[in-house]
């Protein structure tokens, strides 16, 4: 189940494989309920990061050097 649910959570687009040993342990006790929310969570993150990173590059067009 843990392998599970770390890919579960890999699929949803979160950075897993970039936490610590620890941290990816408690992920892979999470719940399926939990889980789910997580995966609802970053989705919703992933959805608003294209919005956000384009005001970021439109900053970044418009700073003088």
């Amino acid at each position: 189940m843990p392998q599970e649910t770390l890919e579960a959570l890999r699929k949803a687009g979160t950075p897993v494989d970039l936490l610590s040993e620890t941290e990816r342990e408690v992920f892979s006790s999470l719940s399926p309920d939990e889980v789910a929310v997580l995966s609802s969570i970053q989705g919703r993150l992933n959805a608003a990061a294209s919005e956000v990173e384009g005001q970021v590059n439109d900053n970044q067009v418009n700073v003088l050097c």
